[in-house]
């Protein structure tokens, strides 16, 4: 694909825009910020633009779309020029501590200038939460045992929260931030109680690899048990949660109605397993606008705010 802008480029063409332009890492940040501003800043003419489409210009920007997005604004801040260009990028780890447990020293969105940081670690992790996950999964499923598997997805979903930590952990250290989500299906996961194992010891046993990234998980384990559930749902990789939690909810559908008739309860299990992310993601982005607009969900309010303020 042709990139559209280099950085110079970029800043210039911003420059002369009239309408007020919002940078993004990701193509689905901007379905995701662009369907939120047109709910809560409707007089705005906006553009929302992604750092995938913008060539870097040294060897760190060239192949980091959060760092694009830190050059440009490290260029405009201040300037009021650039009063109608406004930054969006992920927290990622910035301001976690990790010492015994995982702590948050952030109480709200971190905020320099036109530029905001996510609350949580992606822009995903605004969706992490029981009701907000549920709505979009029974709108996805089909199960006529999905009432059910919801209320089992429910109760343990705190203890998955703790062991998807505990996975963003062991990537952090290992330096292999997509590893292991997508090796997981749903018939590698068991539920006991309120207690889940997500199956990590049945993925190729024999890669060096994965036996090292199972033992540096369950070592971290510890940590992300002493950590508070909030902090987790901030501190997990949104995307990674998002991925291991459709598993999740697809072992439900099969764990609840297996008794009654197995072969339609793996045939559920299977068919949930295989909605693209795409489609998972897009049905919790419209349940976190409702929710939004209900009062009743964190967002990034500071760019908000500066939107609709120069709207």
């Amino acid at each position: 694909m042709e990139l559209k802008y280099d950085i110079s480029k970029f800043i210039a063409a911003s420059k002369m825009s009239s309408k007020v332009r919002v940078l993004v890492e990701g193509k689905d940040d901007r379905g995701h910020i662009l369907n939120l501003l047109r709910i809560l800043a409707p007089k705005a003419r906006l553009k929302v633009d992604i750092a995938v489409d913008i060539l870097g210009d040294c060897k760190l920007t060239s192949s980091n779309n959060r760092a694009k997005i830190e050059k440009i604004h490290g260029h405009c801040k201040g300037d009021e020029s650039y009063r109608r260009l406004f930054f969006l990028c992920d927290r990622e780890f910035r301001n976690f501590v990790i010492n015994g447990l995982v702590e948050d020293k952030s109480v709200d969105h971190e905020v320099d200038g036109n530029m905001s940081w996510t609350l949580g670690h992606s822009i995903e992790n605004y969706f992490l939460s029981p009701n907000m996950l549920s709505e979009g999964f029974l709108f996805l499923s089909g199960s006529g045992s999905k009432r059910q598997a919801l209320n089992l997805f429910c109760s343990v979903f705190e203890d998955s929260l703790k062991k998807i930590a505990a996975v963003t952990l062991a990537a952090k250290v290992l330096e292999c931030a997509n590893y292991p989500a997508n090796l997981i299906r749903w018939d590698d996961i068991s539920i006991e109680g309120e207690v889940v194992k997500f199956g990590l010891e049945k993925k190729h046993p024999e890669n060096p690899f994965m036996k090292n990234f199972i033992l540096k998980y369950e070592e971290l384990l510890s940590v992300a048990e002493l950590t508070n559930t909030a902090t987790c749902e901030r501190f997990c990789r949104g995307h990674t949660a998002v991925v291991m939690l459709q598993r999740l909810f697809a072992a439900c559908l099969y764990f609840v109605a297996k008794n009654n008739d197995e072969e339609m309860a793996r045939y559920d299990a299977n068919l949930f397993n295989n909605v693209p992310e795409s489609s998972i993601s897009n049905a919790l982005s419209e349940a976190w606008i409702r929710r939004v607009q209900e009062g009743l969900a964190h967002y990034p309010r500071p760019l908000v705010d500066l939107v609709v303020a120069v709207a």
